[in-house]
């Protein structure tokens, strides 16, 4: 190659390496990433004989140890009972720690009636059947409990009974309302589906059941069922006529695999032939094929979201594609570091997601996921000893890594792994034991840079090592600090570039073998990175800053980036941006080195890290970062951000400086601290299954909540008011990457937003008040898509009967008995009371009345028989001065009579009302004014209140109003007088105003005993009086009508 011309050298290169990509690329993309379930996971058993997903999305697994159902978490056990006693709360399950995490699962261990031989089959009602030795079983969902619908404890021999299938499910016939049931050593039940009742059995035919030939394999196809006894052969009983049809097909070898593809066609897997089976035409087409490491026997067949049929067996999986009638693919291994794993396969099932299980003999399970993001990990079997700080994947396909002080491991396409050079098996294979770079010199040689200025070639096929370091060692650099990032360039033109401190340096070959040379010396530098685009523009990255010299340009010039930031990779995109990866984000510069964009954690949370070790480029541009947190995808086209971590499959969340490499055919490797990663980005797919999110256990006042439905099932429950402390716990079905799938639940009247639920998958809340909560709980699959549906569980926290209605109510009728009662107590009291003070009222109003007659009679007709005697003796004394003392004496008898006559009208009950005060005082008024010449007026209102008063209020009113107008005549010199009486609504005022010449306040304050005599009388009734003179006496009475 080094005597050809340098244009034909290069393209025979260009074209080695291109059949090298396209191989690679077949076999690459051809790898399936499979999840392990085994009994440490909870499986219960690892011989897995029949798989398959329920209406609900659990998955069921049967083994030989009962059935498991699977959340993508924790495995339920249903098992038989093998003890004759039973305990109490059998059949509600028990809650037990079944894994080291303390996860808690439902065991119901005691449900299964049949002990062996189990499998499944879900029905046009979508209720799951399991059959047994003993028959055949219903899950009900709602008790979660297997219920018997067929049982058949009795075997035709002893072969049956040893037999590993008495009864399986093989179809339904939903317009005869049919469920066919095989039963390998006798033929065919007929039930209905409905009822389960057996309504026939169709026996095998006399000449095969005379010969003891059993059917290889059986496959229900309408009203078809397809059955081979004997290779060469393919029989068709019609379940309505019983007639039997005989196809030879000499390519059907032993134990043959049946399966439908469509109404024209099934697949037909024996041994060394693949047979596609045209049912209307009776043709058939044979795909020969051949197991290097034996004859492979398939088992059971399934068809992938891509259309190809997974054909499982002795020796793994085949994956056929029926279009182009050949054999893509036949896994070996599920797991990277085996050539062949334990892999004899007893079934495979595709799930509602695509995802494919495969259920092994003695392996457990196996999950193949199209849609989860797969990071093959190439990991030694050195656990501890997996630093990665270089890689490269040379034209063998082989993965060459280099180590951290542990040499160089050798990887196979897959990952598995190859072998281990390093100075601990062979004392100085290498200059020193940590490889810092790797790159390509041609097919037979890799450039090896260690620690420090350690360089040399590998050879790939002898494993040897040659020491360039004394080359390099002719510089005579000063020494350099040793704590630089060693790396690799190998230029268009054959140099290979290499970082010594503060030196750019570069190798090439010479005549005399190879020779070291000086590129540029970055003074007080210590060089990170270098990289070089197709247009020969050089850039070098260092601890604190960016160089750049462009073509046609001689100088390095700098490129300004922030205080503090180191370079740690560089690479530029199809639309010439320059991409920086540093220690403070990545920087997204133009051609003039403008800065285009800067991604870091804080502008952009979803990339969780600053810590950049290195960037590289998809085949549709889209950027990848490794950094402290694992990988980042971003898109520059919307920025959007994917962040991938340990749980997506990488070696660790840490990956290292230096350790990343892109080969020709697209495959990107990010090294770390546990390993390498490779993954083809253009294989990625976009999940679109969103989980279904499912209510799995509650607690109350933690104890499990007890129900007669299962909490899945129910949309709402009650609790009592002192039941108010719950824990709900729930588990997004959806299987691509359990571990990535999120979850979030709120719940209305106690949450203001959904909260973030954590990797137990349960919420608590305590001491919640009485009312009615919806609790609502969503899930994202592994792409962050959620469902916009989330599921919802009403819960009552019931009042406490105390806070009832109806206990409001009863109280309150019992406070109105009370009352009531009371009340009535009270009435009858306060009427005898009444009645009491009536009669005595009635009592003092007679003897008023008879002591008001009384003095009438008696002293009236006295005082007036005085009187009218001193005015006879007036008449017949003629002397004048003998008749003054008989003239006070009749005086005196007059003033006697008229106070009398005023109190008889005081005590005299029938004058005990408001409108008899009123119409009293006005005729006093008339006659005492009328007697003074005094002009008056007496205003009073139309309508009067019927309002009684008794006898001392009006005499006080009376006396009081008298007092008033006695002080108009004696003082005020008054001419004319206005007395106005108005009703207001709960008080009467008396307002008399005179026009005389009033009075002096202080005078009256010290000596007037009539005014003050107005105040009292006003008292005694509870009023007021106020008296002032302006213009005249104005007195003015408010008195209250109680």
């Amino acid at each position: 190659m080094r005597y050809l011309p340098s244009q034909i050298r290069k393209g025979l290169q260009l074209l080695c390496v291109f059949v090298f990509a396209m191989n690679s690329l077949f076999a690459q993309e051809g790898l399936n990433i499979f999840d392990a379930y085994s009994v440490n996971d909870g499986l219960s058993q690892s011989f897995v004989s029949d798989i398959i997903q329920d209406s609900q999305g659990f998955m069921w697994i049967a083994n030989r140890d009962g059935v498991n159902r699977f959340d993508g978490y924790v495995f339920n056990e249903y098992r038989f009972k093998t003890s004759e006693q039973t305990n109490k709360g059998e059949g509600k399950g028990n809650l037990v720690s079944n894994s080291s995490s303390g996860v808690r699962a439902v065991i119901n261990r005691f449900d299964l009636k049949g002990y062996k031989g189990y499998s499944f089959f879900k029905n046009s009602r979508q209720e799951l059947l399991l059959s047994h030795n003993n028959g055949i079983s219903v899950y009900d969902p709602y008790r979660n409990t297997f219920r018997m619908v067929l049982e058949d404890s009795s075997y035709i021999n002893e072969r049956e009974r040893d037999w590993s299938v008495k009864f399986k499910v093989i179809g339904e016939d939903t317009t005869n309302h049919n469920l066919w049931v095989w039963r390998p050593l006798k033929g065919l039940y007929a039930l209905d589906n409905r009822t389960y009742a057996l309504k026939r059995i169709i026996l095998y035919p006399p000449q095969i059941f005379k010969r003891g030939l059993v059917p290889r394999d059986i496959m229900m196809d309408g009203t078809t069922v397809w059955m081979n006894f004997e290779p060469g052969e393919l029989l068709a009983l019609n379940t309505k006529t019983l007639r039997l049809s005989t196809y030879c097909l000499p390519v059907i070898g032993e134990f043959p695999v049946m399966r439908n593809l469509n109404a024209d066609s099934m697949i037909i897997a024996s041994p060394g032939h693949i047979v596609v089976f045209n049912k209307k035409q009776h043709k058939y087409t044979d795909l020969p094929f051949e197991d290097k490491a034996g004859p492979f026997e398939p088992v059971v067949m399934e068809q992938d979201h891509d259309g190809n049929i997974w054909i499982g067996g002795s020796d793994g999986v085949l994956i056929y594609s029926i279009r182009r009638n050949e054999i893509l693919q036949h896994i070996t291994t599920f797991n990277t570091f085996e050539t062949r794993s334990l892999n004899n396969v007893r079934y495979l099932y595709r799930d509602a997601a695509d995802n494919m299980w495969v259920g092994t003999n003695g392996d457990g399970i196996k999950k193949y996921s199209p849609h989860k993001k797969v990071f093959n990990l190439y990991r030694s079997p050195f656990i501890t000893h997996n630093m990665v700080r270089s890689m490269y994947k040379h034209d063998d396909g082989k993965l060459y890594v280099g180590l951290w002080r542990d040499g160089l491991d050798i990887y196979e396409e897959g990952g598995r792994f190859l072998e281990r050079i390093s100075d601990f098996a062979e004392k100085n294979r290498f200059s020193v034991n940590t490889i810092d770079a790797i790159c390509r010199e041609n097919y037979k040689y890799l450039w090896m840079h260690f620690e420090g200025k350690y360089l040399g070639l590998f050879n790939v096929q002898t494993k040897k090592f040659e020491n360039l370091t004394p080359v390099v060692d002719s510089l005579g650099l000063p020494e350099q600090r040793d704590y630089f990032s060693p790396f690799l360039f190998r230029r268009v033109n054959g140099e290979v570039y290499f970082n010594y401190g503060e030196y750019l340096l570069s190798i090439s070959p010479d005549t005399k073998g190879y020779k070291a040379s000086l590129v540029h010396r970055f003074p007080g530098e210590i060089l990170n990175c270098y990289y070089e685009d197709y247009m020969g523009n050089q850039y070098v990255g260092t601890q604190a800053t960016l160089y750049a010299k462009e073509v046609g340009n001689a100088r390095w010039k700098i490129i300004p980036l922030p205080t503090g930031t180191v370079v740690k990779s560089i690479n530029k995109n199809a639309h010439k941006q320059l991409l920086v990866a540093t220690t403070r984000g990545l920087f997204i510069l133009d051609n003039n080195y403008n800065q285009l964009q800067h991604y870091n954690s804080y502008d952009f949370p979803a990339l969780v890290n600053d810590y950049f070790y290195g960037v590289l480029l998809d085949d549709k541009d889209r950027i990848w970062v490794s950094h402290n947190k694992g990988l980042s995808q971003i898109n520059p086209v919307d920025n959007s951000i994917t962040t991938f971590n340990h749980e997506d499959g990488l070696q660790s969340n840490e990956f290292n400086t230096g350790a990343y490499f892109k080969s020709v055919d697209g495959e990107l490797f990010f090294g770390g601290i546990r390993g390498v990663n490779g993954f083809y980005p253009r294989n990625f797919r976009d999940n679109p299954f969103v989980p279904k999110v499912i209510i799995k256990r509650m607690e109350v006042l933690d104890k499990p909540y007890e129900s007669d439905t299962a909490i899945s099932l129910l949309h709402h429950i009650e609790l009592p008011y002192n039941q108010n402390t719950i824990a709900i716990e729930f588990v997004p079905l959806e299987y691509t990457n359990p571990l990535k799938n999120k979850v979030q639940y709120k719940l209305e009247g106690a949450d203001e937003d959904w909260v973030q639920a954590g990797t137990f998958r349960m919420a608590r809340y305590t001491n919640l008040r009485p009312g009615t909560y919806t609790f609502q709980v969503r899930a994202s699959n592994n792409d962050d898509r959620w469902n916009a549906t989330p599921t919802t569980l009403e819960i009552v926290i019931r009042i406490p009967f105390w806070q009832s209605l109806w206990f409001r109510f009863l109280l309150l009728l019992l406070l109105l008995g009370i009352a009531y009662y009371f009340s009535t107590l009270y009435l009858d009291y306060k009427i005898r009371h009444e009645k009491l003070k009536l009669e005595k009222e009635q009592a003092v109003d007679q003897e008023r009345a008879r002591i008001s007659s009384d003095m009438h009679d008696d002293l009236g007709s006295g005082l007036s028989t005085i009187r009218l005697l001193s005015e006879i003796a007036k008449r017949k004394i003629q002397d004048p001065s003998q008749t003054r003392e008989i003239e006070r004496i009749s005086e005196a008898a007059g003033e006697l009579v008229d106070k009398m006559s005023e109190i008889i009208w005081a005590m005299n009950s029938s004058n005990d009302s408001l409108e008899n005060l009123i119409a009293y005082m006005r005729s006093f008024a008339a006659d005492f004014l009328e007697h003074a010449h005094i002009t008056h007026q007496f205003s009073i209102p139309e309508s009067i209140p019927n309002v009684k008063l008794s006898g001392g209020t009006r005499r006080n009113i009376y006396l009081a109003v008298k007092e008033s107008l006695h002080n108009v005549v004696k003082h005020a010199q008054a001419s004319e007088v206005m007395i106005e009486v108005k009703m207001q609504q709960h008080s009467m005022t008396i307002l008399i105003r005179d026009n005389g010449k009033g009075f002096d306040q202080e005078k009256v304050r010290l000596f007037g005993n009539g005014l003050k005599n107005i105040q009292k009388r006003m008292q005694a009734v509870g009023g007021q009086a106020d008296i002032t003179s302006q213009n005249g006496t104005i007195v003015f009475l408010d008195i209250p009508l109680n």
